[in-house]
């Protein structure tokens, strides 16, 4: 595998023609960026998000009028950790609203489907996978450019998690107590 550094990472965002599918398993994600953000969900702040496109979400909505489906599915495991209700509630809520497809497998809801694995990968029209590597406190490492992958291994991890998940929307709904209001 290649490491991959953040310009050729954000060229696979931007070649992109037909879709671009990600992957989640941790509980935790700790990236230092949202460190500040994590801490004021955490205080009860208001979401700063409200009435903001970020550059991803302007990415979305380019790659979605562009023709392009953007979706992911997160494993999960309920109860939610803090981070995972700070992920959905300051996160996927506007995602979602910036058109990308995000489903959520709680696998305590739902069972785990049969041979899925823990493994958190991008994939980018079908031919090109790019492993996330993070520590096991959820800290990324860095991403790899996978080599001659198996797309069959992928579209099948991907097409177990998409059997069993459900919308965000519709999960975030029926999980009011997860909402800090």
């Amino acid at each position: 595998m290649a490491r991959l550094d953040d310009d050729r990472f954000s060229a696979l965002f931007l070649t992109s023609a037909k879709s671009v599918f990600r992957l989640e398993t941790l509980p935790v994600y700790n990236p230092v960026s949202e460190g500040e953000k994590f801490r004021a969900y955490m205080a009860g702040d208001p979401c700063p998000r409200v009435g903001v496109v970020t550059p991803y979400m302007r990415t979305v909505m380019d790659h979605v009028a562009q023709g392009v489906r953007r979706y992911r599915v997160h494993v999960v495991h309920s109860p939610l950790t803090d981070y995972l209700r700070y992920e959905m509630e300051w996160g996927y809520a506007f995602n979602a609203q910036a058109g990308e497809e995000i489903l959520i497998l709680d696998t305590a809801e739902r069972g785990r489907p049969e041979g899925l694995l823990d493994e958190d990968f991008w994939f980018f029209d079908e031919t090109h996978v790019v492993r996330m590597v993070y520590r096991e406190d959820g800290e990324y490492l860095g991403s790899e450019l996978v080599e001659d992958p198996e797309p069959v291994h992928y579209r099948t991890q991907r097409d177990l998690a998409l059997a069993q998940a459900v919308p965000f929307d519709q999960y975030w709904s029926a999980h009011p107590q997860y909402h800090r209001d």
